[in-house]
């Protein structure tokens, strides 16, 4: 697959270099593209590119921004048929230093992209795991990855990119269930494996 990350932090960055090294071809982006060529050392299909670029080359982009950026993100991605997995959270740094809530409580950061980009495919995934879980996706056995999406054909490629990149996939519904796996949701920062998801699922 052909996928363009917007957001190559610690990540964007960790999750695009993991599906390079599964053999999709990725582009990461950013304003100044050349300090991300580290990102691609050792990738056959890796490439750097502004986030224009990485929206024209992946048909599939992951979508690994500061929240604060998301009005620009959708402004770029308006009108796109892509496929989008969303591992946003609707938070920005408070004044006094806590984190603050950037849309209305009742409603998650996956539905309201969807609202906003309606020829596009929205996945929530990896947003309720840090930066560092995503070391451990070679341990035995492999942590799981909950997802929402509405799609048929979504499913199939979160499916897919969840198990390229080393984890377990497991569909925890659409994406009006998305504030259950984004920030202070019930599985936030919850490493589990998939028997202990799926266990937790059913209460």
């Amino acid at each position: 697959m052909k996928i363009g990350i917007i957001g190559s932090g610690n990540m964007g960055g960790q999750i695009g270099r993991l599906w390079g090294q599964a053999g999709h071809e990725v582009m990461f982006s950013s304003r100044n593209p050349k300090k991300l060529i580290p990102l691609t050392e050792g990738l056959e299909g890796g490439y750097v590119g502004t986030v224009t670029e990485a929206i024209e080359f992946g048909k599939i982009i992951l979508l690994a921004i500061n929240y604060w950026a998301i009005k620009e993100a959708i402004a770029q991605l308006k009108n796109s048929d892509k496929i989008i997995i969303d591992l946003t959270n609707p938070y920005k740094w408070s004044e006094k230093g806590g984190l603050e809530r950037m849309i209305a409580e009742d409603i998650s950061g996956a539905e309201m992209l969807h609202n906003e980009l309606k020829e596009s495919i929205i996945i929530k995934a990896f947003s309720s795991h840090q930066a560092n879980s995503l070391t451990k996706h070679h341990s035995n056995p492999r942590t799981t990855v909950l997802y929402t999406c509405n799609d048929g054909y979504g499913k199939q490629v979160a499916e897919t990119l969840i198990e390229d990149a080393g984890f377990a996939p497991v569909y925890y519904g659409e994406l009006d269930k998305s504030m259950d796996i984004e920030l202070f949701g019930k599985f936030s920062n919850k490493l589990m494996t998939i028997d202990e998801a799926k266990a937790e699922i059913k209460k």
